[in-house]
């Protein structure tokens, strides 16, 4: 005999919800997907080499002594980043079949999906570098911190099989602590090196529905958080008696922020029939950022004009998807079909990114950026699942305002403004024949097609000051 309750659909809603609003570690990545600092921002991304200010703990924590002036030992940055995605709608595709919902619902079911309900990023960062130890090394010690203004922290895994944008759910809406230390080892030399903070969350939770009259449901929920961090290590090269050029390269460490929850279900139905017991697993990597090896550049051209450059080699066939997994758990109970996640293939990508600084005065420079992120799909998505990553090209201006004095201290102070623009290239996905089993009868969700792209605008704004 077969049973199918919507009770589980409940139980098992409000359990995720729990599970993911439970954690607060730092984990997303600023960083790389905009950039810290309105100045960097501004200029593409291509921080690697220089240009980052106290945000160089993140960047490259080998530049964390470089630029803070004569007498100077403390370098503090503050800014405010707003970015907001707005994406093409799909509507009139198959948004539930056999193979995701069960018969009653009717398969296969169309409907529009909802691409309105990405979260903008709307964030406050803060970077610090103090050197520590001047005369051994120049050590200096840096922070690089995004903390969201919205909420305190956001999380989604967004939808398996429905098109979703895996990246821009809420990979940027969590806060982010990036710590790193410095040295110059002497002739232009310096080292560094950083640890990005991530977490693995494991939850247990305990249900029982009960629709006997006089009777009472409960529910019992516990989780556990434990830090985990990720390295990376910086270089730099910057000629001591001149700011010509510089090279620098940083190797990130892969993270993954991972979660784990162990659910034991039971609902009392049908009277005589007793209760009916479910009792699964749930494993997902909430965040996941890939090794990656940055390599850039700085030189001015002219007296008053300097370019940056960089590239970004990002190893994503490791990827491990958002989704939660559904299992059986070592726990007896009723059969259940397992959880699947769509098998895509992932591929590393390149990403240049050039920028261009324009001193016109004292007081005033202006800046230009580039940068062109791939897919790290191998395809687009016409077999089973909907992961859209349309490539996009970035395109930033920047203007930067230098004063000797704040409030009347000696004081230098920086202020930097920046607008960007994020064009996704259009794609258009055409679903094959069959459902995601290869039942013909059915069909894919998203058939029989749909286009996906759109943009992400916004801007930001940072205040440095160096003590």
């Amino acid at each position: 005999m077969k049973f199918k309750f919507r009770h589980f659909d409940t139980v098992s809603a409000i359990a995720c919800l729990a599970l993911l609003s439970a954690s607060s570690p730092a984990s997303a990545n600023i960083g790389e997907t905009f950039g810290f600092g309105s100045r960097t921002m501004s200029l593409g991304g291509a921080g690697v080499a220089g240009g980052t200010e106290s945000y160089s703990a993140y960047h490259n924590p080998a530049a964390l002594g470089i630029g803070l002036g004569p007498n100077k030992r403390l370098l503090f940055s503050y800014g405010i980043v707003s970015m907001t995605p707005s994406f093409l709608p799909i509507n009139n595709v198959v948004i539930s079949n056999s193979f995701i919902a069960d018969d009653q619902v009717g398969s296969p079911k169309s409907g529009n999906v909802d691409t309105a309900n990405y979260r903008a990023t709307l964030g406050q960062e803060i970077g610090v570098s103090y050197q520590i130890l001047p005369e051994t090394y120049k050590l200096t010690l840096g922070i690089a911190t995004f903390l969201p203004l919205s909420q305190l922290a956001y999380m989604d895994t967004g939808e398996t099989y429905r098109p979703e944008y895996v990246l821009y759910r809420a990979r940027t809406q969590r806060p982010q602590v990036d710590l790193g230390l410095g040295a110059d080892l002497g002739n232009g030399f310096n080292v560094g090196m950083g640890l990005h903070f991530a977490f693995s969350l494991t939850a247990d939770a305990t249900v029982f529905i009960n629709t006997k009259t006089n009777s009472a449901s409960s529910m019992k929920f516990g989780s556990s958080v434990k830090p985990k961090v990720s390295p990376y290590l910086g270089f730099l090269y910057s000629p001591p008696e001149s700011t010509t050029y510089s090279i620098g390269a940083v190797i990130r460490f892969p993270a993954a922020s991972d979660a784990t929850m162990i659910l034991k279900s039971g609902a009392q139905v049908l009277g005589s029939f007793g209760a009916v017991d479910f009792n699964f697993a749930a494993t997902s990597a909430i965040y996941y950022d890939p090794w990656t090896l940055e390599l850039g550049g700085t030189w001015e051209h002219l007296g008053f004009a300097r370019a940056y450059a960089q590239v970004d080699y990002q190893i994503w066939n490791q990827f491990q998807p958002p989704a939660l997994l559904v299992k059986q758990s070592d726990i007896p109970s009723t059969p259940m079909s397992p959880g699947s996640v769509p098998a895509l293939p992932y591929v590393n990508i390149v990403i240049p990114r050039i920028g261009e600084e324009i001193t016109l005065n004292d007081i005033t420079t202006v800046r230009l950026g580039y940068a062109y992120r791939p897919s790290f799909l191998a395809d687009v998505s016409n077999g089973p699942g909907n992961y859209l990553d349309p490539p996009k090209h970035m395109m930033n201006l920047g203007l930067g305002l230098n004063y000797k004095h704040f409030l009347g201290f000696d004081t230098p102070t920086r202020l930097d403004f920046n607008l960007s623009y994020h064009a996704l290239v259009t794609q258009h996905i055409t679903k094959t024949a069959g459902n995601e089993v290869g039942d013909l009868t059915d069909k894919k969700i998203g058939s029989p097609g749909y286009d996906a792209g759109g943009n992400v605008l916004g801007g930001g704004v940072t205040l440095s000051l160096a003590f």
